[in-house]
């Protein structure tokens, strides 16, 4: 996460705007490919279909957009992908739950904005799984 706000810093108020404005009204489109302490990548889409590789780690902050090489700092789209990261983390638990028939979710969550009800095996490969559910369910002489 610090990666994040060191590149935040370094954008300029302009950037930061047209990172704002993009991600606000849909023009700029972030798809997070790996998130993890260590590095995020992410595709960050804009308005003309073109997308653009974002890698952001230990070593710096890299776009493949035009503007990134030319112009050095960070761009709209490291931008995005910065806000957008940071934007998820503050939300509330926004991972899917899984629900057992009897309405009462795998890991315990009271009241879960979003669940699934008669899951198959391919919640395993779903990046959006609470964490916690889905090792309950796959462990449960471990609960």
């Amino acid at each position: 996460m610090t990666h994040l706000l060191s590149t935040l810093r370094e954008v300029t108020p302009d950037r930061h705007n047209r990172a704002v404005q993009g991600l606000r009204d849909h023009t700029l489109t972030v798809t997070l490919i790996k998130q993890s302490e260590a590095e995020i990548r992410a595709l960050v889409r804009n308005g003309e279909a073109k997308e653009y590789r974002v890698i952001i780690n230990d070593a710096g902050a890299l776009c493949s957009c035009p503007d990134a090489f030319y112009h050095r700092g960070p761009c709209k789209h490291l931008a995005a992908v910065c806000i957008s990261v940071l934007q998820r983390n503050d939300q509330a638990d926004n991972h899917i739950h899984l629900m057992w028939p009897d309405g009462q979710t795998c890991c315990g969550e009271p009241h879960p904005q979003r669940y699934w009800l008669n899951w198959t095996l391919n919640a395993r490969n779903w990046p959006d799984i609470c964490p916690t559910c889905l090792h309950r369910w796959t462990h449960p002489l471990a609960a």
